[in-house]
């Protein structure tokens, strides 16, 4: 892909991180759906500022089509408005003049796009209120199961792990698993939180996750499992996985294809999994596009110790696009006090939106 860097930069120099990062946050605004002509342009010029700009574009959108080959990835690919604006910048030539630009529109760090925001308030009384019921049920994610697992995270922390066949598990925050590699197949229980495996290939031994009454097979493949409320989702990368839940018929799945099961039993596929927002984590990051403040606020709560409470209605279902680092999150919480009208109260154990 022409990414207009001159022949003159080197194309092993790596970017800094804040120039990818900027990046990643123009594409997933400018894919928001709120978008103006102002923000199109001002990405343009954004790429413009020099052949580091315009390769950390080119990148970024490389990342996103280049996960995986679903709806959403070819969206970002094929979009014209972000391929003209990465693809127009060509470095001047040595003496040349500097075009001339309009003021820039910078995108903070962790820069959000809060749709549909409305005017909040709610009682102290009411805060109470939910405190006290919050704090009745309050406990961590899993602590049982990450005593007594093989392998396990602590909330906030990722790591990989090498198993005794070669595979490598990717562990997510507040996650646990253990493994049984003793029989014909490769058998691993995941306990809490969520795994992407790397599994080594190995015909004559499957490589099966059991997670809440249901298992998900392969032989060699990347394939992530995450524990739900009484089910599973099951996210492929590469290959093909067969997800199996009670009664039900086996379901196949391949790249860029999820499944679902639940406590009734019930076994879904999704044939459009966001890949481009799956498994970010890896990378230090959370990307949300179109995701409802109830959904964002339930991601992060596996980040950090306590409850989050999002206490109006109203609020539950405002639309967010964002990307935000997994070590910074009092960026979020800050981005809703400054883009919206409601307010954030943060006490030990709990957080309130209202």
């Amino acid at each position: 892909m022409n990414t207009g860097l001159s022949d003159q930069q080197p194309a092993s120099r790596p970017l800094t991180a804040d120039l990818g990062d900027q990046a990643i946050e123009w594409l997933v605004m400018l894919q928001s759906g709120d978008a103006t002509s102002r923000d199109h342009a001002a990405f343009a010029d954004w790429c413009a500022q020099s052949p580091d700009h315009a390769r950390a574009a080119a990148e970024a959108q490389s990342l996103f089509a280049a996960i995986g080959q679903t709806k959403a990835a070819q969206q970002w690919q094929e979009n014209p408005d972000i391929q003209n604006e990465i693809g127009s910048f060509r470095s001047p030539a040595p003496g040349a003049a500097a075009p001339r630009r309009q003021p820039r529109l910078q995108p903070a760090r962790s820069r959000a796009v809060w749709l549909r925001p409305g005017r909040l308030a709610i009682a102290g009384a009411m805060i109470c209120a939910l405190m006290l019921a919050i704090f009745g049920g309050l406990e961590a994610t899993g602590p049982i199961a990450r005593w007594t697992s093989d392998y396990s995270t602590a909330i906030g922390q990722q790591r990989a792990v090498t198993l005794p066949d070669g595979s490598v598990a990717h562990m997510n925050t507040a996650s646990a698993f253990s493994v049984d590699f003793s029989g014909p197949r490769r058998e691993i229980r995941l306990e809490a939180g969520e795994v992407i495996f790397d599994v080594a290939k190995d015909a004559d031994h499957p490589f099966i996750v059991s997670a809440n009454g249901g298992a998900a097979r392969a032989v060699g493949t990347v394939y992530g499992v995450r524990l739900e409320d009484g089910g599973a989702n099951v996210t492929v990368r590469e290959g093909i996985v067969e997800v199996t839940r009670g009664d039900s018929e086996p379901l196949r799945i391949t790249v860029g294809q999820q499944a679902h099961y639940d406590t009734d039993g019930g076994l879904r596929k999704i044939t459009d999994a966001d890949l481009a927002a799956y498994g970010s984590w890896q990378r230090g990051k959370l990307i949300f596009n179109q995701r409802t403040l109830s959904d964002v606020m339930a991601e992060l709560q596996r980040y950090q110790p306590g409850r989050i409470v999002v206490a109006r209605d109203t609020l539950r279902d405002l639309k967010v696009t964002g990307v935000f680092e997994t070590t910074d999150l009092d960026a979020v919480f800050a981005s809703i006090a400054q883009t919206t009208s409601a307010r954030v109260t943060r006490l030990p154990l709990l957080t309130i939106i209202y």
